[in-house]
């Protein structure tokens, strides 16, 4: 019995000494060996058995085996925190392949990890180019700028307005019955903005794009939404009159329009909605910004008339209908507005005594600075809209 127990201590002890003499050996080993070679070896091979093998042969001196190490390498490796576990077991199987992995299916991936890192998929962006100039339009000195208080009209025709008269005359957009009270369109759909951000499009011509999330539709979008957010219903015509051919694009939007008017008799205003386009003869662009909001480009109403020998009899009343508008929009945010221009054209605004030209910025804006003015503007209208009922 006594023998018996004395054998597990003796197999512990030499356990133990086969372990010592074995760090002791590694210690040695790296003292006089080349570490340099052995971690150059170590980056080169990282990802099988191989590279353990190779790691020994620099360090220890010891010839390759090209079927795995020997008990005496894995012991030695064993004892090293940095290359311990780079192997398996003896008796693991057949060696580790020294292929790539496989790559993973979508269903492998996690999504959480996944999400916005293929690069197929990010959002386009740019910058807005330098060199764009940006200027808050306000009346000027020429005879052609008639102003009075809050309201200011760039006239292009012959005739003589009387602001205040006109102003004292605006009609109330109050609307009765049921159906949309506003309809919205837009004869140049496709106008657009300067590229900036993710407001990234495909041209259908210069500053022009049929994406309906960046032209006019998106603008036109964007106002509709605070109408309704007002309790006002609206129409919203997103027909691209001006595409595939820009020419006689009011022709058509005249056509569409007054189709909608006769399907809708409750539509107390048109605002078919524009961007306008400002560059000097060098070819400097310029943008038209609000200079009392942040980020916000300037609206201009151009009004028609029947000075160019069309019929219009009730240009003035369209005519007077901006300019509360403006005088409204004046008291809230002062230089938001542009001059009111009007010109020898009717634009089509013959439909209605309630119909509005908007050019929202210019071609140099940004789709985010004119989406800021279009809301206001909506908003501005849209409380005077209610205040009328």
């Amino acid at each position: 019995m006594r023998k018996k127990r004395t054998r597990p201590l003796l197999r512990g002890l030499r356990m133990g000494l086969a372990v010592f003499v074995a760090v002791l050996a590694a210690w040695i080993l790296w003292l006089v060996g080349d570490p340099a070679a052995a971690l150059a070896e170590l980056f080169h091979m990282m990802d099988s058995a191989q590279t353990a093998t190779a790691l020994l042969s620099a360090e220890l001196g010891v010839p390759r085996q090209e079927d795995g190490l020997s008990p005496w390498d894995r012991l030695v490796l064993a004892q090293s925190s940095l290359l311990g576990g780079v192997i398996a077991p003896p008796e693991s199987g057949p060696p580790p392949s020294t292929d790539p992995p496989p790559t993973p299916t979508p269903e492998a991936i996690d999504p959480i990890e996944a999400e916005g890192e293929d690069e197929d998929n990010l959002p386009l962006t740019t910058t807005a180019p330098e060199g764009i100039i940006a200027k808050t339009m306000v009346a000027g000195t020429s005879a052609k700028y008639i102003t009075s208080g809050n309201i200011s009209v760039y006239n292009h025709t012959d005739y003589s307005v009387d602001v205040d008269a006109l102003f004292a005359a605006a009609p109330a957009l109050s609307g009765e019955g049921e159906g949309p009270k506003v309809l919205i369109y837009h004869s140049h759909a496709t106008e657009a903005y300067t590229m900036d951000g993710t407001d990234v499009y495909q041209e259908s011509d210069s500053y022009r794009t049929l994406d309906n999330e960046r032209n006019m539709v998106r603008v036109g979008e964007e106002m509709k939404a605070v109408f309704e957010a007002a309790g006002i219903e609206v129409l919203h015509d997103t027909t691209l009159y001006d595409y595939p051919s820009y020419n006689d694009a009011y022709a058509r939007s005249l056509e569409g329009v007054s189709a909608l008017l006769k399907e809708n008799p409750s539509v107390v205003l048109l605002l078919d909605v524009h961007r306008d386009a400002l560059a000097a003869e060098d070819g400097t662009i310029y943008k038209a910004v609000a200079g009392s909001v942040d980020n916000c480009a300037q609206v201009m109403m151009v009004l028609g008339s029947d000075a160019g020998g069309q019929v219009h009899p009730n240009w003035k009343v369209n005519l007077s209908l901006a300019m509360s508008i403006q005088d409204a929009i004046a008291r809230k945010w002062s230089t938001l507005a542009r001059p009111i221009v009007l010109r020898t054209s009717r634009f089509n605004q013959h439909l209605s005594t309630g119909s509005i030209l908007v050019e929202v910025g210019t071609h140099g804006n940004t789709l985010q600075e004119a989406i800021t003015a279009a809301r206001l503007y909506a908003r501005t209208v849209a409380d005077l809209m209610n205040q009328a009922q």
